[in-house]
């Protein structure tokens, strides 16, 4: 699914949904995880970090592997990154179960922006030259 163009994942995942809704959203869960973030470029990743609340960004990336953190540690400013990262260590120890949401909820805000255009996700199905 991730490789088929995008009108057609958008067709086959409609038809899903009208079958299984919550199927729909596990299959749409594990195609693009959080992880996968980082093959956005700069831009994008600059557009998603506008779109996220930082406490809710902050609980996604608490739980992220080290590449992941510096992809978008790497978007900020010096100083930004400095606040961003003394605020989210001092959030203490946080439930896996809610990080996991959050990374979900930024991964759909992510989708949202890409349909619309703002960013682009990549192994999506779109060929670029």
């Amino acid at each position: 699914m991730n490789f088929v163009k995008v009108d057609m994942e958008s067709a086959i995942m409609k038809g899903l949904e009208k079958l299984d809704a919550d199927l729909m959203q596990r299959v749409q869960d594990n195609m693009f995880t959080f992880d996968n973030l980082v093959s956005m470029d700069n831009r994008g990743i600059q557009t998603l970090m506008r779109n996220v609340e930082p406490d809710m960004l902050m609980t996604a990336l608490k739980g992220a592997p080290d590449f992941v953190k510096d992809k978008f540690f790497s978007n900020m400013s010096a100083r930004a990154r400095v606040l961003f990262v003394d605020e989210m260590e001092a959030k203490g120890p946080l439930r896996i179960t809610d990080v996991e949401e959050a990374q979900k909820k930024v991964i759909r805000i992510a989708r949202k922006l890409s349909d619309a255009g703002e960013l682009v996700l990549a192994g999506r199905g779109d060929d670029f030259v």
